[in-house]
């Protein structure tokens, strides 16, 4: 099997795999075969060395990689029967806490909320300051680990002030009502490890061998909880690259790959300079610009294609005529032969898309334009999921103000208003208030009409719940049948998109199921939640 793992392999790309035990850096550069390489280390580490995959942990950033590098490993694999954890960083932070939240007397069917719920959860707390600013600053503190208190007292300005006391009354919402939000998923992990120190040791020991792709990316939190994941042990495998650094502004630290041989001593470095997908003369601008970066470890790209083509530069004036030079250049190709699947167009901010629409437009050339909406953004699969989370989490108070008037019941802003106060006043959720009342008794907090029509609401939740525990194949069409959610959207101007996707949506979860038969409506909803917008590019 030895002369498989290696068939294809360079020399330098074959000491990164043999290289098992202490710390190594794979410093890879663009089109390096760098999954290739760590995949290919993998399977190495179990079919050679004879690793059980329970003792290997492989970290990637998108579900979309993790997927890739799975699938091309398990091809090499043939003497293990159950395949090796390989996931992000999210996913494990999320298993983690499934099994260990409970050390933080949390309960374990937490609800993971995306960043459109933390936005409307903000909104609610404070619609005067920026949303996203609110937002970016508690994912700063907690990633950095700071406490509601201690971003208090190291305010200095007025407004960090008011925000410190949002993040306060944020994180009392979350505790209140069982979420985690994706940076909880690392720092409470973190947290967890960092208070327990036998579990700490016993999770490290656990995972002998891990690896991570795309290291240039990782944070300072990150850092820490793959230190704690290394503190018996020193055998970690990061692949990366610092002229790839893309992401400081969401958090991303390129010290961590510059000082990797200082957080992990004896470090060994292997660089992968053979380049296998462009051309020399590409290579050759490339290589000129980057050596302008002042923090870089240093490596020379070289081609392992034809010197190709000389690069070609283009000086416009302004947007307009830069467009129309690109729209030219385009039909020249595409009159010479080239297919138009082999052309791409990339910018750098969503807002230089205008004019270059307009000047392909304006020439007649069709194109497709990547990164619109997310497909779990839209409003109709947000309700859908919100129905699932009330459903697996009765006192979802989030989920549930989001559904109890969809489809349309009667209940408008101010009986859930009504509901929500009783509910605090009571320290119960909005659910089990409904459903503890007598008729009556909920007669007296809203209409006479309103209450019946809650109580028809709540018994169909829980009819759905007990199918959903017989059969979560079935459920999905119960679901349907119960609440007719596509006929919310039957007379919307774009009714026939939003019932394709709720179809679309339904499908999805039957397939989900299909592969999982085990699985539980918690399971497909963590799934779902942790696909990144890497992961879910649409057309």
């Amino acid at each position: 099997m030895k002369h498989e793992i290696f068939k294809d392999l360079n020399e330098a790309q074959r000491q990164a795999v043999e290289q098992i035990d202490g710390p190594l850096l794979i410093l890879a550069g663009a089109g390096s075969g760098k999954t290739k390489t760590i995949t290919s280390r993998l399977a190495y580490l179990l079919e050679e060395v004879g690793v059980p995959p329970s003792q290997t942990l492989t970290l990637t950033f998108t579900n979309k990689a993790a997927k890739e590098m799975r699938e091309r490993a398990l091809k090499m694999i043939t003497t293990t029967s159950y395949p090796p954890l390989l996931c992000t960083f999210h996913k494990f932070g999320l298993l983690f806490l499934k099994f260990h939240i409970h050390l933080l007397n949390r309960e374990n069917n937490f609800v993971v909320i995306d960043n459109d719920d933390r936005k409307r959860i903000i909104k609610k707390i404070n619609a005067e300051i920026p949303t996203a600013l609110i937002g970016s600053e508690i994912s700063r503190y907690k990633n950095s680990l700071i406490s509601p208190p201690e971003a208090y007292a190291q305010a200095e300005l007025q407004n960090y002030k008011q925000i410190a006391k949002i993040y306060e009354e944020y994180e009392l919402y979350l505790l209140e009502n069982n979420l985690v939000d994706f940076d909880d998923l690392l720092a409470l992990t973190y947290k967890i490890l960092d208070k327990n120190d036998d579990l700490a040791r016993t999770t490290s020991n656990k995972y002998r061998y891990i690896m991570i792709d795309e290291y240039q990316d990782t944070n300072e939190l990150q850092l820490k909880l793959l230190q704690k994941l290394c503190s018996t042990h020193n055998n970690i495998c990061v692949v990366g690259d610092d002229d790839q650094s893309i992401y400081g502004w969401r958090g991303a630290h390129i010290r961590n790959i510059l000082e990797f041989s200082q957080d992990f001593t004896n470090a060994r470095i292997i660089k992968l300079e053979k380049n296998y997908r462009s051309t020399q003369k590409i290579l050759n601008v490339a290589n000129a610009l980057i050596e302008h970066n002042r923090t870089r470890l240093g490596k020379t790209l070289e081609s392992t294609r034809h010197e190709g083509s000389d690069v070609i530069t283009i000086k416009s004036d302004h947007e307009n005529e830069e467009s129309k030079k690109i729209a030219a250049y385009i039909t020249e190709l595409l009159n010479s032969g080239e297919r138009a699947s082999d052309i791409a167009v990339l910018y750098r901010i969503n807002a230089l898309s205008r004019s270059l629409e307009e000047g392909l437009n304006r020439s007649g050339i069709s194109y497709r334009l990547v990164g619109g909406l997310r497909f779990y953004d839209r409003a109709e699969i947000k309700d859908m999921i919100s129905y699932l989370r009330v459903i697996t989490n009765h006192h979802d108070n989030f989920s549930i103000k989001r559904i109890i008037n969809k489809p349309k019941r009667g209940i408008g802003k101010a009986t859930v208003e009504k509901l929500e106060l009783a509910s605090i006043s009571r320290e119960t959720s909005i659910f089990n208030l409904i459903h503890s009342l007598s008729l009556p008794e909920l007669e007296a907090i809203v209409r006479k009409k309103n209450a019946t029509t809650l109580k028809s609401f709540i018994k169909n939740i829980e009819a759905l719940t007990a199918i959903s525990k017989v059969s979560t194949y079935d459920f999905i069409d119960a679901l349907e049948e119960t609440f007719s959610i596509k006929e919310i959207y039957a007379n919307t101007p774009d009714a026939l998109e939003k019932t394709a996707n709720i179809d679309e949506f339904y499908g999805m979860f039957r397939d989900f199921v299909i592969a999982n038969p085990q699985a539980s409506l918690d399971e497909f909803l963590n799934d779902i939640t942790l696909q990144s917008e890497q992961d879910s590019v649409e057309g």
